[in-house]
């Protein structure tokens, strides 16, 4: 199923040098039935005996807030003493999978030197090192997540969270290349995701959503948020059909 607002999409005329991506991760780059990032050190086995056991008392108590969960996420992750190398091994270990299409989408934004920007409320340390196994960690890519500073050097991150995306800052040097772009292609799996984009660029902006549970239900509010919505686990070609083929 597919739903487009043509008046605005037919209106906005993608060229590579004129736009830049805001995209989340989990389920969105990744396929609706892929685990998470944070799942795929829970999945992994890597971390002790009583890692999902503790994973599982953060995840079911009732915290405050996301940041306090994803807090003591990363507060366990140092205790479990987290490696690059067991992230390598668990990545390789466990079922996570690219959205059809997704690898071939990053490939053409890096040939057209589009600046992606991946802002997920997962761990950051397992994106790249998800990325790099795909062999699509390109230079145009920049991961805006919760970080685990596996050296120690108190550069932890947990303040990204499905509902701040957009309170996340950006580098000078980033904010000054996006600056000269015209429009922004914002992917979300979430109407939450919206959010990635402040409400002054919403209409320079194709917002494309990936609704993949309960369609029926939230079919209305995905039409609502989103100038593109995308069922039954889209690809990313489809969304080049509509959108990329126009340039």
């Amino acid at each position: 199923m597919k739903y487009i607002n043509s008046k605005k999409v037919d209106n906005i005329k993608l060229k590579k040098d004129n736009f830049y991506v805001l995209i989340d991760f989990d389920r969105t780059l990744t396929k609706a039935g892929s685990v998470s990032c944070w799942r795929v050190l829970y999945y992994s086995n890597l971390l002790g005996a009583d890692f999902k056991q503790r994973y599982d008392e953060i995840h079911d108590k009732n915290s405050e807030t996301w940041e306090c969960r994803f807090k003591e996420y990363i507060h366990l992750l140092h205790e479990k003493n987290l490696t690059n190398e067991i992230i390598k091994e668990a990545i390789e270990k466990t079922n996570v999978q690219l959205r059809d299409g997704a690898k071939e989408f990053l490939r053409k934004m890096n040939e057209m030197d589009v600046p992606v920007i991946i802002i997920s409320c997962s761990i950051g340390n397992v994106i790249k090192e998800y990325l790099k196994f795909n062999n699509c960690n390109y230079a145009n890519i920049q991961i805006y997540a919760n970080y685990c500073d596996i050296e120690k050097k108190q550069n932890d991150i947990y303040s990204v969270t499905p509902v701040s995306k957009q309170k996340v800052t950006f580098t000078e040097k980033l904010e000054n290349i996006i600056a000269t772009k015209e429009y922004a292609l914002l992917f979300g799996d979430v109407v939450d995701d919206v959010n990635m984009v402040t409400k002054e660029k919403l209409e320079q902006t194709i917002a494309v959503g990936f609704l993949d549970k309960k369609i029926e239900q939230n079919l209305d509010l995905y039409k609502s948020k989103f100038d593109i919505v995308l069922t039954d686990n889209a690809s990313f070609k489809e969304v080049e059909d509509i959108i990329l083929s126009k340039r």
